[in-house]
């Protein structure tokens, strides 16, 4: 009888180490899926906020040389007739 229950032993033993293996692939595989979403998340918000940016400075330069051409203008126009 004794011996029964020495085998039985090993046996749970290896059926908890085989749910604590599977569990720590599992867990493996989600925390490189999150970081490899995380990664994509980060990227993408990178390309959205450079591209945004890219249409804020040629706003500014838009800006820059309606501004410069007013001032310009102005000049001129006091020049000629003064």
């Amino acid at each position: 009888m004794p011996t029964s229950k020495q085998n039985k032993r090993p046996q749970i033993f290896k059926s908890l180490m085989f749910w604590v293996f599977i569990l720590m692939v599992f867990f493996l595989f989600k925390s490189l899926g999150l970081q490899i979403i995380g990664i994509l998340l980060i990227a993408a918000f990178s390309c959205i906020g450079f591209y945004y940016l890219g249409y804020l400075l040629f706003g500014i330069t838009a800006a820059i040389i309606v501004v410069g051409s007013v001032i310009c203008a102005i000049c001129l126009l006091v020049y000629f007739l003064f």
